[in-house]
């Protein structure tokens, strides 16, 4: 019973983490991280993304600029690096550096560009529990469920027609 409700104030936990993103609201809200997070989430359901390891790869690249297109903002750049380094804010997004980059990744320095972001990361990785609840269908819907609700109301079903066209 009590791992049970271990279980359940992890997965509060996250769905908090997910509704209070840390966005941009200079031009309007910038709807990238939350796009990121479709994204990942997408590939660890297809099994694209099986290890806890998110290579800023070609399929995560693709699958964020689907999503762009349908949920994206006129009023921004549709870059998905930005978000994909400014993650980490919310704790449950860590950062792997590559070799020789371990300083830059740990200090206050912004990398702004997709090549400055792809020479210092390696790849991202998840807290283990948030990574174990998107691997269950479960946990996952109910995660993406509070994601959509919050970032991209009344689209439910818009986003689930584009999840079930992959």
């Amino acid at each position: 019973m009590r791992d049970e409700v271990a279980k359940i104030e992890a997965l509060s936990y996250y769905a908090k983490k997910f509704q209070r993103l840390r966005v941009d609201r200079a031009h309007g809200v910038a709807p990238h991280k939350p796009i990121l997070l479709l994204s990942v989430i997408d590939l660890i359901r297809r099994e694209t993304i099986s290890i806890n390891e998110i290579y800023l790869s070609s399929e995560l690249s693709d699958t964020f600029h689907k999503y762009w297109n349908f949920l994206g903002s006129e009023q921004h750049n549709p870059d998905i690096s930005r978000p994909f380094f400014h993650m980490r804010s919310g704790k449950f997004w860590h950062l792997w550096a590559n070799p020789g980059f371990e300083n830059l990744i740990s200090s206050k320095i912004k990398l702004k560009t997709l090549s400055e972001v792809k020479q210092a990361i390696k790849y991202a990785h998840l807290d283990e529990d948030l990574f174990e609840f998107l691997q269950d269908p479960l946990s996952r819907s109910s995660l993406m469920t509070v994601l959509i609700a919050r970032w991209f109301p009344g689209r439910f079903e818009e986003i689930q027609q584009i999840i079930d066209e992959a």
